[in-house]
C-alpha cells in the first residue's frame, strides 16, 4: 500500500468475503486501527494503515462480499 504522488493509499482486500466498515469518511485513522475487516470462508483478514492518515472515500458498503483486491477505502496519509 504505496501512497500515489497527491498521498493518496487505496486499501485493498486481500482475500474476498463480507466487509465490516470500522471507519467513515473524514475519520482520522491511526497506525494499527482497524479500517474495515473481510471474513473470508477460511480467513479474516484486518486492515489498517501504516502512517497517521484521514479517510477520504468508503468504496464499499458495511456488510457487501467482495472479491480479492477490492479497493474497500482510500486514505490520504498525513504529513509528518
Amino acid at each position: 500500500m504505496l501512497p500515489s504522488r497527491d498521498g493518496l493509499v487505496r486499501i485493498r482486500a486481500n482475500i474476498a468475503g463480507e466487509v465490516e466498515l470500522r471507519v467513515r469518511v473524514g475519520e482520522i485513522v491511526i497506525p494499527r486501527q482497524a479500517l474495515a475487516v473481510v471474513e473470508g470462508d477460511e480467513q479474516i483478514e484486518s486492515l489498517s494503515v501504516f502512517q497517521t492518515s484521514e479517510v477520504v472515500e468508503i468504496c464499499v458498503q458495511d456488510g457487501q462480499e467482495v472479491p480479492k483486491n477490492t479497493v474497500l477505502a482510500v486514505v490520504r496519509e498525513q504529513k509528518s
